[in-house]
């Protein structure tokens, strides 16, 4: 396997624009390069974790762990593959974050609620009491000589 690995990659430096250089750039670099580029986090996410269960599963149960892991990983795999759980996840992670900012807005409408109230409480002046209205006072009337003022005596 190593003298064909050596081959490929002796083949791939030495004649990298004749067609078998281009054909096994094509085949080694570029057809796995699109396979991870289509990679989602999801899939990144679930692969990981069937890692961590296989080692989790070896760590606990040895090899019946192995065995064990062997016989559900391909049907896992495939209900994967089939339904792409990613979506799923992306689903869930969604679902998730909108409900905790449903209960984030909740929990804030009502604390600035409490807080209005409280102000406003403080705020509170006494109520005002009704007041009968004022009478004006009424001036008395002179009574005084039948004679005009001498002021305007000038001008009659």
């Amino acid at each position: 396997m190593l003298v064909f690995m050596t081959v490929t990659m002796l083949l791939l430096a030495a004649l990298p624009t004749t067609s078998i250089g281009r054909s096994l750039h094509r085949l080694l670099v570029e057809a796995p390069a699109r396979w991870l580029n289509a990679l989602s986090p999801g899939r990144v996410a679930f692969y990981a974790a069937l890692g961590a269960a296989g080692l989790i599963l070896f760590g606990l149960f040895e090899l019946e762990g192995l065995r064990l892991f062997s016989l559900f990983t391909p049907e896992l795999i495939l209900w994967f593959g089939m339904f792409d759980v990613a979506v799923f996840l992306d689903v869930f992670i969604l679902a998730a974050a909108l409900g905790a900012t449903a209960r984030f807005r909740a929990m804030r409408a009502a604390l600035v609620q409490k807080v209005s109230q409280v102000g406003a409480s403080l705020r509170r002046r006494p109520a005002a009491r009704p007041r009968a209205p004022k009478a004006r006072p009424v001036r008395a009337d002179k009574t005084g000589s039948a004679e005009p003022d001498p002021g305007w005596a000038v001008f009659a």
